[in-house]
């Protein structure tokens, strides 16, 4: 908590409230590497692939489906400026949406759509992972995965789409010179 810490002088918080169009470069490279390279890659277009239990990203816990529905959230809660707190109160603030739809309304729509598509997508999954990736293409576990990761890689490239619309296009991991 002390990295999020209001009033200090360098740690994270303070660095990324200085960090201009970086920190909103960062955020957008954050939201898309989640939604394509994690979630729908390595957490569940691998496991999809193989129909290897072993694949599955939370595979002792048997929670797959929660973690991909929970990140799908997450990743919702930073494009909309919002979270839920327990409590069910609603944090809100600025947010990215408000950004690029300052510049192009239409593609801040089309992304929120999409994000809430990834949403329901991931929700979708149902449990015990290890049976949805079963069986043959058409297996209908396999139809609901395969659904939430043609979503996500959606969702990666209206990022991408978001960020020019805003100026942004060094979309690396790494800082932008």
């Amino acid at each position: 908590m002390k990295a999020w810490a209001p009033g200090a002088k360098n740690n994270y918080r303070a660095r990324f409230e200085k960090g201009g169009r970086e920190s909103i470069r960062r955020m957008l490279v954050g939201l898309g590497s989640l939604s394509r390279g994690e979630l729908a890659g390595e957490r569940l277009e691998v496991a999809l692939n193989s129909q290897d239990q072993e694949d599955e990203h939370s595979c002792f816990s048997d929670n797959t489906h929660r973690d991909a529905a929970t990140n799908a959230l997450g990743i919702e809660n930073v494009w909309l400026g919002r979270y839920k707190r327990a409590d069910g109160s609603v944090l809100q603030g600025a947010s990215l949406r408000e950004l690029v739809a300052a510049t192009d309304p239409a593609l801040a729509e089309r992304v929120t759509k999409q994000v809430a598509a990834s949403v329901a997508a991931t929700a979708a999954i149902q449990a015990p992972f290890d049976r949805e990736i079963t069986g043959g293409r058409d297996a209908p576990g396999r139809v609901r995965v395969q659904k939430a990761i043609d979503s996500l890689t959606q969702q990666s490239k209206d990022f991408v789409a978001a960020a020019t619309a805003i100026g942004i296009t060094r979309l690396t991991l790494v800082q932008a010179k």
